[in-house]
């Protein structure tokens, strides 16, 4: 009897893994707040979807923005993490999907000036998201994505870009 159970609970992640998507990202975009100007991003994260075998799943994701370009005067880096529902298409070999969840995270602001310091808040909001994922083969796939951002400080903006991934 204790083999059979080791033996199950064993095979069991197994089982529910087999409509788990895992992967990394990487995008571009822009965060504004109301009245002022926004540097572009560089966007990196990760991914993961899990009952994502049907039509609907629960995605997770985490990000980190890099400002970069012209007005980096003040360097500012945005860590966000969040989840939702994800809604797919039927094809297996492009499907498309259409995300809806929530975020919470820190906005960094690094001074220039030495003795100022660094400042940081919370910060939470909403996600929008949209695009396809391309199978490669059975297990691997590539996902364009678009992302829209709505922040609880009076900021909002989105991003474009990518992400491949590996199917369980």
């Amino acid at each position: 009897m204790r083999r059979c159970l080791l033996l199950f609970l064993l095979i069991a992640p197994l089982a529910v893994a087999q409509s788990t998507q895992i992967g990394g990202m990487i995008g571009r975009g822009g965060i504004a707040r109301l009245f002022e100007n926004s540097a572009y991003h560089v966007v990196a994260g990760v991914e993961a979807c899990v009952l994502c075998g049907g039509r609907l799943g629960v995605f997770g994701e985490y990000h980190h923005w890099t400002k970069t370009g012209v007005g980096t005067d003040e360097p500012v880096s945005l860590d966000l993490a969040g989840g939702g529902l994800r809604i797919q298409g039927k094809g297996w070999r492009v499907r498309p999907f259409l995300d809806f969840g929530l975020l919470a995270g820190t906005e960094r602001n690094a001074q220039i000036f030495p003795l100022s310091g660094n400042r940081s808040h919370a910060v939470g909001g909403g996600t929008l998201g949209f695009g396809a994922a391309i199978s490669l083969s059975r297990h691997w796939y590539v996902r364009p994505l678009a992302r829209i951002v709505v922040l609880s400080t009076p900021e909002f903006g989105g991003f474009g870009g990518a992400s491949v991934g590996y199917r369980f």
